[in-house]
């Protein structure tokens, strides 16, 4: 990969963390190559002192001097550097700006609530251009919230709900904690309308319950992005994650110490925010202001791309071996889905882009490869019911066995209704390669048509390429998981 001119580089100087994150691009689904956060913590007692926390600043500082350093041995072109709200509550915050200009000869932005608020928006708008509901994203010191009327911003607020004021020394207990968050959520009247909506929530803390979510109730995908639950249920569990004691904290993996520090004043806020405003839904967001701040850097025409088929067509590109044949095989079997809602059309075009994705593989784990691959595509926007239909789709085409443990996510999160969708696509997707094999334009030379009760294949005349019994055989299994009879039609 040549990443000379590629390259867009996000420095975030957290009130909690400072990160370098490095993407790929442009191109419309961000791809970090490189990310690492240190946690300053530059906003810890900042309510006490008025000031940022003095060991944070020169951790920040070293810290930085390491960002720099990377981004210039890289060769990045394009760097933002981006400081929140301990840095432009601070009293000594533009010092610490100025210092930071002086010795690194950067320019760093200093974001207004509002802005910052907005960046976070644009980070889950990235994949959800449609999302409906209100956003909170939490951070070190601050709790920003958008409301989203369909993909367009409405009202907006920023409180001081960060997780490092939360966790004042006064206020140890959880019960406290809520107290302190409930005082800063009552005055924002606005947020009675947000009720019967999905709440989307956003930031490191809130991440990390959902890890310790995901792990409590044993939940078969380990991918944060769009990780969803009812109110209800979503209520019930936190408050006994609420109760546990730090030890059992403790034994939750992929959370680091310094983040499970956090999580009471984490669990606290998405406590109070389900019960003061009764969302529909708790869904959480793997992307963040960081993704906001990359999509705003996009030209029109990216933007306006439909993330899931963009990252497919730019996976092929990379990968694959035949090239976008995908887009033929999408077209040649639409006759098969007359009636198909534009989810699932979407979701058929991209398990047609990756129908060959584990082509590399051994021959024994083709389908396992594929399952796993495409499970955790790394996509924004799409559901978990999304992700096992497409993932069911390519495991059904590489003749994968339901029944496995492996396929327990697909198991988990399909409905019985799934399952002739995901198989009929699958059966033919293995027809496909049957008949082309990579072959430029020889599908076309074909035409699948469902008439008169049979599923008909229909092949050109005298066209040896097409004989053989493994295409009649494919073509019976296609049409076995439509209850329809399948045949060849010469001429």
């Amino acid at each position: 990969m040549d990443n000379k001119g590629h390259l867009t580089a996000i420095v975030d100087i957290g009130s909690n963390t400072v990160r370098l994150v490095v993407f790929h691009g442009p191109a419309r689904v961000p791809l970090p190559i490189f990310n690492e956060k240190v946690q300053c913590r530059l906003g810890k007692g900042l309510d006490d002192t008025g000031m940022l926390n003095p060991e944070g600043v020169e951790l920040a500082y070293e810290t930085l001097n390491r960002f720099t350093k990377l981004v210039e041995v890289m060769e990045v072109d394009n760097v933002s550097m981006l400081a929140t709200a301990a840095v432009r509550e601070a009293n000594d915050g533009p010092d610490f700006v100025q210092e930071i200009k002086k010795r690194f000869k950067c320019d760093v932005r200093v974001l207004s609530g509002e802005e910052e608020a907005k960046l976070a928006a644009y980070g889950v708008l990235s994949g959800l251009p449609d999302a409906d509901g209100l956003l909170g994203d939490m951070g070190g010191a601050s709790f920003d919230l958008v409301a989203l009327d369909h993909g367009t911003f409405a009202k907006h607020d920023t409180t001081a709900l960060g997780h490092l004021r939360i966790m004042n020394a006064n206020r140890a207990s959880i019960s406290d904690m809520r107290a302190f968050i409930s005082t800063k959520l009552k005055p924002l009247n606005w947020l009675d309308e947000m009720g019967g909506r999905p709440f989307y929530a956003v930031g490191g803390s809130l991440r990390a319950v959902a890890r310790l979510l995901m792990n409590y109730i044993d939940y078969p995908l380990h991918v944060i992005d769009n990780f969803t639950l009812g109110r209800e249920q979503a209520e019930s569990l936190l408050n006994i994650l609420a109760k546990l004691s730090q030890d059992a904290l403790q034994s939750v993996p992929d959370v680091s110490r310094k983040r499970l520090e956090t999580l009471p004043a984490a669990i606290a806020l998405l406590q109070e925010v389900m019960e003061t405003i009764k969302p529909s839904h708790l869904v959480f967001s793997g992307y963040s202001m960081r993704e906001g701040q990359f999509f705003l850097s996009l030209d029109d025409t990216l933007r306006t791309q439909d993330p899931l088929i963009s990252a497919c067509i730019n996976l092929v590109e990379r990968e694959g071996r035949f090239g976008q044949q995908g887009e033929e095989v999408f077209h040649w079997m639409a006759p098969l889905f007359p009636d198909e809602s534009e989810k699932f059309k979407k979701l058929r075009h991209g398990a047609c882009l990756l129908h060959d994705i584990a082509w590399a593989e051994h021959p024994d784990y083709r389908a396992d490869h594929g399952l796993l691959r495409v499970l955790r595509l790394p996509v924004a926007g799409l559901s978990h019911h999304d992700r096992a239909l497409l993932s069911a789709c390519v495991y059904s085409r590489y003749k994968g066995d339901f029944n496995r443990r492996i396929a327990t996510p697909l198991r988990t999160l399909l409905a019985e209704e799934d399952e002739v969708w995901t198989k009929t696509v699958g059966a033919a997707l293995r027809l496909a390669h049957t008949l082309a094999s990579g072959a430029p334009h020889l599908l076309e030379e074909t035409r699948l048509e469902i008439r008169g009760g049979e599923l008909i294949l229909s092949l050109p005349e005298d066209e040896d390429v097409f004989l053989g019994e493994a295409v009649a055989k494919r073509v019976k299994g296609v049409g076995k998981h439509l209850n329809l009879s399948g045949r060849l039609e010469h001429g």
